[in-house]
């Protein structure tokens, strides 16, 4: 028995547990994924296996490529493969797409790869 029960035979809440917040935070959790399904499809990233070490990363159609070299991530912008430049390497593969995505050139990221249509 507690010394909040002993003295008034009830149990008083006690503000400095650790239960208490994360107790509040549960009801508000099951609020968030339902929010998070209704935001539009476009801000997750959309790719497709292709190649045993290579996905194709879409944006309103394929807009380049991550192949997979361990434990890099290698991102290239541009389709199809053979043309597509490398624009970043990292260690995390939702990154990796990310970057390709932003790298597009029809996206708001930076598109100029130095590279003139001559």
């Amino acid at each position: 028995m507690s010394a909040a029960t002993r003295s008034t035979g009830r149990a008083i809440p006690q503000p400095a547990e650790p239960t208490t917040p994360s107790q509040a935070a549960e009801p508000a959790a099951p609020t968030e994924p339902a929010v998070a399904a209704d935001t539009p499809a476009p801000s997750e990233p959309a790719y497709e296996l292709v190649d045993i070490d290579r996905y194709e990363v879409f944006d309103d159609g394929p807009v380049g490529y991550v192949e997979v070299i361990p434990p890099l991530f290698i991102c290239y912008s541009g389709h199809p493969y053979p043309k597509a430049i490398e624009v970043a390497q990292v260690f995390d593969f939702e990154q990796a797409v990310r970057r390709v995505r932003e790298a597009a050139p029809h996206s708001g990221g930076s598109h100029d790869h130095g590279r003139s249509a001559a």
